[in-house]
């Protein structure tokens, strides 16, 4: 063996050191020292020694230097695997406690937050069940007396029992626009025991017969507010007053387009209040009545007469003014002014004023009136080239 060692090395030779066989490592050192034929020097300290080895020179034949090497003991090997294992269970319960830990801690979160959610659920109910939020006071903004007292009463019946925390105020809005004199509504809350209605009313425009010849007054949408004694009685403090009447009214409601036609007549008659009432010469107070059956052939109804004139579907007012003047002129006997319209027969004209009872001046190219005394069956045509 330590031939071998010889051969292969260049001059060092390692033992493994043992506490125990320090001593007899170096006295079989020293006898192999002496039989071989070559210079071998005994353990000499080193300063390159580590702490727990031994060093060992060997000279061999025709090496002229010496190496040092030095000896270090080696660990036990059941002692490492020893410390291994117990290091490596360490870590594995170290990493494991960490897993449990941050899987504990990732539940704990939405666990809390359900809690959370849960008392905040427990005590909005809790508060919305309190009897602090019982309806107590309702405030409305409307300028009719009975009108404030349905939309209070409408109130009142929608909400019943509950509190107000948990009432829907779509639906008491949607109850309160359905009354007929409310056109929209505004509801609000006012914690912790009121509501605020807020209305904006339907305002009477029209004055309407219908053909039971009841009266009834419509808005612009031509809705129906009620009666005219019943309305003028509740808006009495509002001066309202009888307007010229509207006729024509259509009364069919199995038909869809029925609001849509009343629109249009109502229409009409806002147009023609807004001409005749044009200053400085208003026409509006010598209306009684405005027929719409036919939307293109308007007649306007003189007010204190029997008299219909026939204006057609344009220019209301200036038709009007000449049918005015040529009754004028008939009436005060005015063969002058009828010659200035060229009007024919001026004389049988003046002669069956009261007995008139229709004009035509929608017609470009002629004027025709129409007379229903007794006995006078047949109509005098008058024909004027107008300018």
């Amino acid at each position: 063996m330590f031939g071998k060692q010889e051969r292969n090395y260049s001059g060092f030779w390692r033992i493994r050191p043992d506490e125990r066989l320090k001593g007899q490592a170096t006295e079989s050192a020293k006898a192999f020292h002496r039989s071989l034929p070559v210079l071998c020097f005994p353990f000499t300290p080193s300063p390159h020694i580590r702490p727990g080895g031994i060093a060992l020179a060997i000279k061999q034949k025709g090496v002229s230097s010496l190496r040092a090497q030095v000896v270090t003991p080696r660990t036990s090997r059941r002692v490492k695997r020893a410390r291994t294992s117990r290091g490596g269970n360490l870590f594995k319960r170290k990493t494991f406690f960490l897993k449990y830990l941050q899987s504990a801690v990732g539940f704990a979160k939405p666990a809390a937050v359900l809690v959370a959610v849960l008392l905040v659920i427990w005590g909005y109910n809790a508060v919305a069940d309190s009897s602090l939020f019982e309806l107590g006071r309702i405030e409305v903004d409307a300028s009719s007396p009975k009108l404030r007292a349905d939309i209070e009463e409408t109130v009142r019946r929608s909400v019943g029992q509950t509190k107000l925390l948990g009432l829907d105020i779509a639906n008491v809005r949607e109850k309160v626009e359905s009354l007929v004199r409310v056109r929209t509504a505004t509801v609000a809350r006012v914690l912790p025991d009121g509501i605020s209605v807020t209305v904006v009313e339907r305002r009477p425009a029209v004055l309407a017969r219908r053909k039971s010849n009841a009266l009834v007054w419509l808005d612009e949408d031509g809705v129906e507010l009620g009666d005219d004694i019943n309305l003028r009685g509740e808006l009495s403090g509002e001066g309202l007053s009888i307007p010229p009447i509207m006729t024509g009214l259509v009364e069919d409601d199995r038909s869809r387009v029925v609001p849509a036609q009343n629109r249009e007549r109502i229409k009409i008659y806002k147009h023609i209040e807004e001409e005749f009432k044009k200053e400085p010469n208003p026409l509006w107070n010598l209306l009684d009545e405005i027929d719409l059956t036919f939307t293109e052939h308007v007649k306007l109804q003189l007010a204190n007469s029997t008299i219909m004139i026939h204006v057609g579907d344009q220019d209301f007012r200036n038709r009007f003014q000449t049918a005015i003047q040529v009754l004028a002129a008939i009436k005060q006997g005015d063969t002058e002014m009828l010659n200035r319209f060229k009007v024919q027969s001026p004389e049988q004209l003046i002669a069956n004023a009261d007995n008139i009872s229709f004009i035509d001046v929608a017609r470009t190219d002629r004027i025709v009136l129409n007379f229903s005394a007794p006995g006078k069956e047949k109509a005098v045509r008058q024909e004027e080239k107008r300018k």
